[in-house]
């Protein structure tokens, strides 16, 4: 009898457990889905480099979530990686590659900017978005490679980063 409710109550627990862990993450999806619309609508309408930059780092770790949520700010992201602020430009990278964009569409972009950018911190913000794209930024492994093997660039120690990440050795 004693075994017979204990197991009862043991039921009990993990129905309560499994309807209080399916309730929880329907409310954590819409605070994030509104918190994707808030930032992409910063992206979009602001006027201050540093409100963007937050935007961008936002919806990328919105985006590692879930692709979904920074699906409405990809244009306004490829858009930021051709902006005059370089803030900009090096966070709109590193969101591109967290974004989960086809690698035919989003490595392209991010090589451009990590050969032709002046810019180091841009540069370190592709390479961080590439390393993001893991095994689907394969092209980009020779230049990645070549700033990997240069000890006094400030951008080896990214793209050295980026390499293991693309190449799954850690």
């Amino acid at each position: 009898m004693a075994t017979a409710r204990f197991g009862k109550a043991l039921a009990a627990v993990a129905l309560f457990n499994g309807v209080l862990f399916l309730s929880l993450p329907s409310d954590a999806q819409a605070s994030n889905e509104s918190d994707a619309k808030k930032y992409t609508m910063e992206l979009k309408t602001g006027k201050d480099a540093k409100a963007k930059i937050n935007a961008l780092h936002e919806l990328g770790k919105l985006a590692a979530i879930m692709k979904s949520y920074a699906e409405d700010a990809l244009p306004d992201i490829y858009k930021s990686l051709d902006d005059k602020d370089a803030g900009i430009r090096a966070a709109a990278a590193q969101a591109l590659g967290a974004c989960d964009e086809p690698a035919e569409k989003a490595v392209p972009p991010l090589l451009k900017l990590l050969k032709e950018d002046k810019d180091e911190s841009v540069k370190i913000g592709a390479a961080k978005g590439l390393g993001s794209m893991g095994p689907n930024a394969k092209a980009a492994l020779g230049e990645l490679r070549n700033l990997a093997g240069d000890k006094t660039s400030k951008i080896a120690p990214a793209a050295k980063a980026a390499v293991k990440a693309i190449t799954n050795k850690g």
